[in-house]
């Protein structure tokens, strides 16, 4: 009884200290704050955000990369204009702190998950950005309403992805590939997943058939593994080192992770000339 006393009332002086933080504008005692464990940044980045979040957004940025994290969550919560939402976490998006900029790509997602219309174009204008780290925030965004296996996001989001698989940049193409599209999206959106990824293995470009590839090399990868082996039968054919490499992650994950499909299948394989080499050192990951 005393315990729970005493936590009912940290929480009203904690409560009490928020109000008079809010009231009296002051950013160092948000962040003393939050940094003391009186408050979760939830819970203080929507009030915050119903206080003022462009205001409080802009302050807490000023203030160092942990403000500058705190600023991002109000972001998220924020119902202001899409357009002022975004100036300020590009702004973000290219912080010199990793972390902050890991939130600014949550924080573009929630929006995105919450005002989804609106939202969209945003991301797309991202994905064409001249900044490394925006391109990358902009495909991190996408798996946040991607998560949710709302089939009625799936082609906008994934047509949002196309324009990012040409990307060479190690920042983006890991993000992409063996990132969002084998972790969330095959997991969250698998048939038109599989879709777009056997539309796209029909491209030239190396790094497009990269993704493809590596796309299939998770553990979601073995739940489609009859179509993932489908789409690889072909890139295998391709004799560039670069894809044939992705193919060969693939085809390990597919083995590891769907034995009873891939294995039968790649043991054909090894009749054939141009695809035993990759077959043979999938089953050889099996032992």
């Amino acid at each position: 009884m005393t315990y729970r006393l005493d936590a009912q009332y940290s929480a009203v002086v904690a409560s009490d200290k928020l109000d008079q933080s809010l009231h009296q504008g002051d950013t160092d005692a948000v962040l003393e704050l939050w940094s003391s464990g009186g408050t979760t940044s939830g819970r203080l980045a929507r009030a915050l955000a119903r206080e003022g979040a462009l205001r409080w957004a802009d302050s807490l940025a000023a203030s160092g990369p942990r403000g500058a994290r705190l600023a991002a969550a109000v972001l998220a919560q924020a119902d202001a204009s899409p357009e002022h939402i975004s100036a300020r976490l590009r702004e973000l998006a290219v912080h010199s702190a990793y972390r902050v900029r890991d939130g600014a790509a949550q924080a573009l997602g929630q929006q995105l998950l919450d005002r989804f219309a609106d939202f969209l174009p945003i991301v797309e204008s991202w994905a064409s950005a001249p900044e490394v780290s925006v391109r990358r925030a902009a495909v991190q965004a996408t798996a946040v309403p991607a998560a949710t296996g709302n089939i009625g996001w799936s082609d906008p989001l994934l047509e949002a992805l196309a324009p990012l698989l040409a990307d060479r940049t190690p920042q983006v193409s890991r993000a992409l590939g063996p990132g969002v599209l084998a972790e969330v999206y095959l997991e969250a959106l698998p048939d038109d997943t599989v879709e777009h990824l056997a539309h796209w293995s029909t491209s030239h470009d190396e790094q497009v058939l990269w993704n493809v590839a590596l796309a299939f090399s998770g553990s979601a990868g073995g739940k489609v593994a009859a179509k993932a082996l489908i789409v690889l039968r072909r890139l295998a054919l391709d004799e560039r080192p670069y894809v044939r490499a992705a193919v060969s992650a693939a085809l390990g994950g597919l083995v590891m992770h769907a034995p009873h499909v891939s294995v039968p299948k790649l043991q054909r394989w090894l009749a054939e000339e141009e695809r035993a080499p990759l077959a043979r050192a999938a089953l050889r990951s099996k032992r």
